[in-house]
């Protein structure tokens, strides 16, 4: 994206749905260093988040009670990023017995009861028709990554790394590792407990099925949480993993970032990123009971998404897998004319992919 197209592109925040408080929170966080060339974006930050205080108030007292009474059953789709969760947790979503965090949800985490219908319209006008990383179509009630709405309610999110790539991998060792005082742990656990119950409430599903990356190396904080929780592992070649999680970065960092960034500093963060994720990732798995769950290999998903995913359902004892085999159905079907981006590698930077990510290729057997 070029700066000019950069510029203009302020109206695409995730930020902009969130609350005034965390907003300023976040800012001086990141001593108000916003550049110059990002100042529209502060402009329609700051002020969507001042127009939408009010009827964030009158949601939070009207529904809070009821929405603290939900009890959620999570089904964690965990992976690192560009892993094919995204297909997953559309494809399962379609499961009419489950709740999910949509878009709309994630992008005003306070507002989409009360004024539902107004504050929709104006998301869905702001939306892109695809992401901007892979074309994968959006739309305000496509489920989406409940990180957002985190990163909207409170300033403990690895995504305020995106927003602020001078503490990008700051965020990264606060709110997927944890390296963090235990008080900071169990507010990040209040505001995901909200998110989580909240789209149980709204939905009308106490199951409730949920993608996030950074969950990955959050085993021990979710399972602490919800002892009874069920996971997918999904897990995909490396070297195809580094490829497009860069593609991610340059799709995304033109629209949301709010400084300058550089991607050489990018690319070593995401190479740091996978190896601390997985490594915490392998240590914590253990925590989570056996019948609770299952790992898939990608590849092996896209070959045979029906089947794998009757794998999933009988691993875990999921119910209404036969009631929702038609729906399944009809999405993989919708789905056969989609073309993944293709990447190319050198020999130099496979090397240097396998130098630092040589324990997972070894595990998982990839070339």
């Amino acid at each position: 994206m070029n700066k000019k197209r950069e510029f203009f592109a302020f109206n695409q925040q995730p930020l902009a749905g969130g609350t005034l408080t965390n907003w300023l929170t976040v800012l001086a966080e990141n001593g108000f260093r916003v550049h110059p060339r990002y100042m529209a974006r502060f402009w329609y930050i700051t002020m969507l988040t001042s127009i939408t205080s009010i009827p964030k108030m009158i949601e939070r007292r009207k529904y809070e009670k009821d929405i603290e009474k939900v009890e959620a059953e999570p089904v964690f789709i965990v992976g690192h990023f560009r892993g094919g969760t995204t297909y997953l947790h559309y494809l399962m979503s379609r499961d009419a017995n489950m709740s999910y965090v949509s878009t709309f949800q994630t992008m005003l985490p306070d507002n989409y009861i009360f004024m539902e219908k107004f504050f929709k319209k104006i998301l869905s006008d702001s939306l892109p028709e695809t992401r901007p990383m892979d074309d994968i179509e959006m739309a305000a009630d496509n489920p989406y990554e409940e990180e957002y709405a985190v990163a909207n309610l409170s300033p403990h999110s690895f995504y305020h790394g995106w927003y602020f790539p001078r503490k990008m991998k700051e965020y990264f060792d606060k709110y997927v590792l944890f390296n963090v005082d235990k008080k900071i742990v169990e507010r990040w656990k209040e505001v995901y407990s909200y998110v989580v119950k909240k789209a149980a409430y709204k939905m009308g599903k106490k199951r409730v099925l949920l993608k996030n990356p950074p969950n990955t190396g959050r085993i021990k904080q979710l399972v602490e949480m919800y002892p009874d929780a069920k996971f997918i592992h999904l897990y995909r070649n490396p070297y195809k993993v580094f490829s497009s999680t860069m593609n991610l970065y340059r799709g995304i960092m033109p629209l949301f970032s709010l400084q300058d960034y550089n991607m050489e500093e990018i690319e070593e963060n995401i190479f740091y990123f996978y190896k601390a994720m997985y490594d915490k990732f392998f240590k914590e798995k253990h925590m989570i009971k056996e019948e609770n769950y299952v790992e898939i290999r990608y590849e092996d998903f896209v070959k045979q998404p029906l089947k794998t995913l009757e794998h999933i359902y009988s691993s875990l004892q999921l119910p209404h897998f036969e009631k929702s085999r038609e729906r399944f159905r009809r999405y993989i079907a919708s789905q056969k004319d989609y073309i993944p981006n293709r990447h190319s590698l050198d020999k130099e930077l496979k090397e240097k992919i396998y130098s630092h990510w040589h324990e997972t290729i070894d595990r998982w057997e990839y070339e």
